[in-house]
């Protein structure tokens, strides 16, 4: 149970980091080369708010995925003793 939820949550927060990382990466070059789709402000502004969903988006998917490591020698481990 705990390994398929941590696998699902894993699954979900990758592809919210993905997307987060590509719009910061957008917003990084945008306020670096100037682009006319977005002005700095806006940019920045946009960078700003992605990066504080990125961070908490990024420690979720670094604890499901040290679930994921774990789980099976935790259980291979419980089933022994």
């Amino acid at each position: 149970m705990l390994y398929q939820l941590a696998r699902k949550i894993h699954r979900y927060t990758m592809f919210l980091v993905i997307f987060l990382t590509l719009v910061m990466w957008l917003t990084g070059q945008v306020m670096e080369q100037g682009w006319p789709m977005l002005t700095d402000f806006q940019a920045r502004n946009l960078h700003r708010i992605t990066s504080k969903i990125f961070t908490p988006a990024l420690l979720i998917m670094i604890f499901s995925g040290l679930i994921l490591y774990f789980y099976p020698w935790f259980i291979k481990r419980k089933k022994s003793a």
